[in-house]
């Protein structure tokens, strides 16, 4: 496990940090395209209902427990809990791991104010000296340490950062990367020891080969696992190791591979690589067929989630295939989701096109 030079690492930063910026331009490069909203839809926008995916729900409401077992110090159930979740490798109803919210359970929110970061990292340091030889508790504070490093550095741009934050940034990204290497060895193992290890090469700008290699490494321990296969598609992105093109072909054969998700995995990451373009089926190489297949496949696999739902039904509409985004916003009738229809009058005029054909 090697990290770039500084040198290196300043200019991945510089690239990182307008991602925020790019976020936000590429939804009002999105809703470029919906500037013909009229009347009709805009009165049928105030008769919509937002409401909230259950499998969220059902999420906050297992972060919420597992936060209050750390919270409480309650090392013996955390350890006991873990080892159930990668055991049974278990998961929510849309399919994403319990394991990975295990850990984000006991994430900081960037509005936090800095005393409640150091009590975190205070519990941390008690589950470490409470169980040195825990790979759940090494995981832990590594993965504490990424974020944290991230709250010190902010998403301002370069000028904005003291150099006090850059050097706390990159300690901090040292410090995950040297608990990371402290546990590698231990007997056993857990799948997000490779989603932190990613996260912190990725921070600290590893070459690419050196970050291809800790992916196929993930891959081979848990090919469904398919944060990897995320992490990996964002990291081709060109202001990282990629060039345009490159993710849409990782995609492709995340999905070919033996043993993992196929076409669902796709999907997944067409999903996760949305915001960063405005319209992901003209600004990228990414396949619709492929990605409708995907859908289909998560939608048979979890029909509970709402999230698929309303993807599935924005992704038909960016694809201009009618048949299926009518048929996805029949089935949502008047309800959407905020989280991926921010603005229902973009939903409505979506679910009007979709029944009519007029745009």
């Amino acid at each position: 496990m090697k990290s770039r030079p500084l040198v290196c690492l300043l200019s991945v930063l510089v690239v990182c940090l307008t991602a925020c910026q790019e976020k936000e331009a590429a939804v009002e490069k999105e809703a470029g395209a919906v500037e013909n909203i009229d009347v009709a839809e805009r009165e049928a926008a105030a008769k919509l209902k937002a409401v909230v995916d259950p499998i969220k729900q059902e999420k906050d409401a297992f972060n919420g427990a597992t936060r209050k077992l750390f919270d409480e110090h309650r090392f013996d159930d955390l350890e006991k809990l873990a080892a159930e979740l990668r055991e049974g490798k278990s998961l929510f109803r849309d399919g994403s791991w319990k394991i990975r919210g295990f850990y984000k359970s006991f994430e900081c929110a960037d509005e936090e104010p800095a005393k409640a970061w150091k009590a975190v990292e205070r519990i941390h340091e008690e589950w470490i000296a409470a169980k040195p030889s825990s790979i759940t508790a090494r995981v832990a504070q590594a993965n504490f340490f990424v974020n944290h490093a991230w709250f010190a550095r902010g998403s301002g741009y370069a000028s904005t950062v003291s150099q006090r934050e850059n050097f706390s940034f990159e300690k901090r990204l040292d410090s995950s990367l040297e608990v990371l290497k402290t546990c590698r060895s231990f007997p056993e193992k857990d799948p997000m020891w490779w989603n932190v290890a990613l996260t912190t090469a990725l921070g600290q700008g590893w070459p690419k080969a050196d970050f291809d290699k800790l992916v196929e490494e993930a891959v081979a321990y848990e090919p469904e696992f398919h944060r990897y296969d995320y992490q990996r598609a964002y990291s081709l992105l060109p202001r990282w190791y990629g060039e345009p093109g490159d993710w849409e072909a990782y995609a492709m054969k995340a999905a070919e591979r033996k043993g993992g998700l196929g076409a669902e995995n796709y999907a997944r990451i067409v999903i996760g690589m949305l915001p960063f373009h405005g319209q992901i089926f003209r600004e990228s190489k990414a396949s619709w067929p492929k990605t409708k297949e995907g859908l289909q496949q998560l939608r048979r696999k979890y029909p509970d989630s709402l999230e698929f739902l309303n993807q599935a039904a924005l992704l038909a509409t960016m694809a201009s295939d009618r048949a299926y985004a009518k048929e996805m916003f029949d089935l949502l009738g008047d309800t959407y989701l905020p989280s991926v229809f921010p603005k229902p009058a973009r939903f409505a005029h979506y679910r009007h096109w979709a029944q009519t054909g007029n745009w």
